[in-house]
């Protein structure tokens, strides 16, 4: 189960709200597995139906996380009208090349978590997508702190 500072969360939400009407996207940072970053990534796609991250940014925060020793927790985007479930486009895209489901995914021990904004408030669930493009959801717990 993802413990995930309130701050945290905030900022996610905050992020989707800022980029609308397009989604948002972008990456947690964790120490071990608390979560302590969230880095906000430009959506290419500039879409309200699809992200598609900075592949610069993406390898910045990489070389980062290898200074520093921190992980990836979390890639996470916004859905602006339909519910934080991964979409099948979010699940193909989640494997290289995109679509071939049936490898291990390019990031198999990391969270993707959805933002919905068709509620109010905002939806923030986590999920796993693992080879076969199955999709397993964690319950979030939102912590102080």
């Amino acid at each position: 189960m993802p413990r995930i500072p309130r701050s945290i969360a905030e900022e996610m939400v905050a992020h989707a709200r800022e980029d609308l009407p397009n989604e948002a996207c972008g990456m947690v940072h964790a120490n071990g597995s608390e979560p302590i970053a969230v880095h906000r990534v430009r959506n290419l796609a500039e879409s309200p139906y699809r992200y598609e991250m900075d592949p610069l940014r993406m390898m910045q925060l990489e070389e980062r996380r290898d200074e520093t020793g921190e992980r990836l927790f979390a890639i996470y985007h916004s859905h602006v009208a339909s519910e934080a479930r991964p979409s099948p486009t979010d699940v193909r895209m989640a494997f290289f090349p995109p679509g071939e489901i049936e490898l291990e995914p390019m990031f198999p021990q990391t969270y993707y978590i959805l933002v919905s904004l068709a509620h109010d408030p905002p939806d923030v669930r986590a999920f796993f997508i693992r080879t076969g493009g199955h999709i397993e959801e964690e319950p979030v717990e939102v912590v102080e702190g």
